[in-house]
């Protein structure tokens, strides 16, 4: 199954399926439902793609089916709704796949903006200090060099280095920050080296927690929802790896798929995984097995996930308030060695010139 490669596309499919559950409810027949958007739809890709799933249905194949024929869609919506019809709750399984889709985006975003702040630091402080050592650092070490070599160490380096920038800046800045944006590029977004990046954020500091509980978070709320629709454990742990973002825990939910799949219990597969302490918390694995003795895995599911989300809440409101010492700090040292380097002499103007 091909995935929803442009933002563009994902939206106009959770679009499509929230217009085809309004139809439902209002008592059209999924053909009846299918004319009205396709009138309606101003994408030309869209209304194709409609038109094709059209006369799929009116040929007597199942919705999930003619989706699944697509490659448009995602496998997690296909399995969603074709339990939908195997129950009968085709219109509320519809539903539930445009409130999953809401509640991820949610997600995402208590993650991004947790790590907005301290990235808007960071890139400030280097277009500052990029910027002081292309402009000012050569005028600076230009007046400093003309006062002789009797200059403190931390000056002498500062012209040396300003000097140097003043020289080859045209070409080591752009060589710089290009690089910059070749490491970002390898380690956030090229698919095959991207987990490297990954696993960087996960043992980062408060970083790799909210990342955690963002992920425990949505492994509920799916796996809790998903279960309600009446899919099977072991197709619904099948959707959560296409789901997920960071690769160590894709690497769980195939472990968990195959391990279930083979009669094994949710809880004694998640024991057996090796490094499952990092990515689940034994507390979590404690409420799972408990759920599995007493039958009620959905609702305990839903738990761990209003209980994350709230650590979630915590965690991503906490974030700046431990984050913004360190990161003026850091600044603060720069800064210190800057004036010092070039206030120093200033003051001791008098011993440099004789």
């Amino acid at each position: 199954m091909a995935p929803i490669r442009y933002f563009g596309l994902k939206n106009q499919a959770y679009e499509f399926i929230e217009n085809l559950s309004y139809f439902l409810s209002a008592g059209l027949s999924i053909s009846e439902s299918l004319v009205s958007l396709e009138d309606e739809i101003k994408s030309r890709r869209m209304r194709k793609v409609i038109k094709r799933i059209k006369g799929d249905v009116q040929k007597g194949m199942p919705l999930s089916e003619s989706f699944e024929t697509q490659k448009f869609f995602e496998e997690s919506i296909i399995e969603i709704i074709r339990s939908g019809e195997f129950s009968g709750k085709l219109s509320s399984n519809l539903k539930l796949v445009i409130t999953l889709n809401d509640e991820d985006k949610k997600l995402k975003s208590k993650l991004s903006s947790s790590l907005l702040y301290g990235t808007i630091i960071i890139v400030l402080t280097m277009v500052v200090g990029v910027g002081t050592a292309w402009v000012t650092l050569p005028q600076i070490a230009e007046v400093y060099s003309k006062l002789g070599s009797n200059l403190p160490f931390l000056t002498r380096m500062l012209i040396k280095f300003g000097l140097f920038i003043r020289q080859y800046g045209y070409i080591v800045v752009p060589f710089f920050l290009s690089m910059l944006a070749m490491i970002f590029y390898f380690l956030f977004s090229f698919p095959k080296t991207k987990f490297i990046g990954h696993l960087l954020l996960f043992h980062l500091p408060f970083v790799g927690k909210i990342i955690k509980e963002s992920e425990i978070t949505r492994f509920g709320y799916l796996l809790g929802n998903i279960m309600e629709a009446g899919i099977p454990i072991n197709r619904a742990l099948g959707i959560m790896p296409r789901i997920t973002t960071f690769n160590n825990y894709k690497k769980l939910y195939r472990y968990l798929t195959e391990k279930v799949s083979e009669g094994i219990s949710l809880s004694e597969s998640i024991k057996s995984y090796k490094y499952y302490r990092n990515l689940i918390p034994f507390s979590v694995f404690q409420m799972i097995s408990s759920a599995e003795k007493s039958g009620k895995l959905p609702e305990t599911f839903l738990r761990v996930s209003d209980l994350y989300g709230l650590k979630l809440e915590n965690t991503s409101r906490n974030l700046p308030i431990i984050i913004e010492p360190l990161l003026f700090l850091i600044v603060g040292v720069g800064v210190t060695i800057f004036v010092l380097a070039t206030v120093f002499p200033i003051y001791n103007l008098p011993n440099v010139i004789q």
